[in-house]
């Protein structure tokens, strides 16, 4: 398989583990890296998870990644792609229209160790920060409520 390839794979990987509700083994991918979001870098797998299990529903969303360009040197690469990260509403249907909706782009860059590449930095950039600000403070305070699916989700 080709360095392409295999980080498409990762790029894959980090979705449906996400997507999955797998979160504690989407954090691994970050292992020899980092994490940014809004412009506060989270560094290594425990930081991250720290931050991003307190405000992540498990199976709440759906990432799609697209417009994937990589540029390979050797064992490090860069990379960047637009993605869409779709949200459930309170039935547990994806709506690419739920305002808890965000977008934006992945600048990444790779080191292949041992064999394997990992991330060393995903840089998020949204293009909708507001609503994301949104979805994280809510995402904080309903946790529960989401997880187990109630009617009353969005009052």
């Amino acid at each position: 398989m080709s360095d392409h390839d295999e980080i498409r794979n990762l790029f894959a990987t980090y979705s449906h583990l996400y997507d999955d509700g797998l979160i504690e083994e989407w954090g691994q991918l970050f292992k020899h890296g980092s994490y940014t979001f809004m412009g506060k870098k989270f560094t290594g797998t425990k930081e991250i998870l720290d931050w991003i299990i307190p405000t992540s529903i498990r199976k709440g969303c759906r990432h799609l990644i697209f417009n994937i360009a990589i540029h390979v040197n050797g064992n490090k690469a860069t990379s960047k792609s637009d993605f869409v990260t779709i949200a459930r509403d309170a039935t547990g249907t994806l709506k690419i229209d739920n305002p808890e909706s965000v977008w934006g782009r992945y600048d990444d860059t790779l080191n292949k160790i041992d064999g394997r590449w990992w991330f060393g930095d995903r840089v998020v950039t949204l293009d909708n920060d507001a609503a994301a600000i949104n979805v994280w403070n809510w995402n904080r305070k309903n946790a529960e409520v989401y997880v187990e699916r109630k009617a009353d989700l969005y009052k």
